[in-house]
């Protein structure tokens, strides 16, 4: 694993340090899982804007061609719960 090193102020290392005590995670667990969050939003941000590219492409073929072989359905939501 890597090492980053990253300055704050006083007020903000007391601030981390008491925000990731409450959650029951190290300082270093504290800034891996606020990195991972940021990367997994712009990852699902991407995913969401390729969806609905794919979603008009297919919509807009169908309206040229006078056809509809592949029905568009609303997919189910994905049930995401905490496994804690």
């Amino acid at each position: 694993m890597e090492q980053i090193k990253v300055s704050v102020s006083s007020f903000m290392k007391d601030q981390v340090k008491e925000r990731a005590e409450n959650l029951g995670l190290s300082n270093s667990e504290y800034f891996r899982t606020l990195a991972d969050l940021d990367i997994a939003i712009q990852r699902y941000q991407h995913l969401v804007t390729y969806i609905n590219v794919l979603y008009n492409k297919i919509n807009e073929m169908q309206l040229q061609l006078g056809m509809y072989a592949t029905p568009i359905q609303e997919v189910p939501t994905i049930k995401l719960e905490s496994t804690e």
